[in-house]
């Protein structure tokens, strides 16, 4: 995808530029419902690492929202992501 060859160029051609930073940051790109799974995010991790059981705080159209992550799915490598497909935990 796109997104990839963005990202695998960043790093290759610009590694000795970028700066390391401690903080979380990620990019919130869809929240949807899936069946049997509840409400579930889609983002694009920039920075930092993600693991279960660990706060985070998302913004709202009513204001900031406060949850704990249950799960992280993972989409095969290489297939659409517009396209109903099986997560991988």
């Amino acid at each position: 995808s796109l997104i990839y060859l963005l990202v695998e160029l960043t790093q290759t051609m610009l590694s000795k530029r970028l700066a390391h930073c401690e903080e979380l940051r990620a990019q919130v790109m869809e929240v949807k419902a899936l069946p049997g799974m509840g409400t579930t995010i889609d983002v694009i991790l920039i920075n930092g690492r993600l693991k279960e059981g660990d706060t985070i705080i998302v913004p709202g159209v009513e204001g900031p929202i406060v949850t704990q992550i249950r799960g992280l799915l993972l989409p095969p490598p290489m297939k659409e992501l517009r396209v109903k497909n099986q997560y991988e935990k």
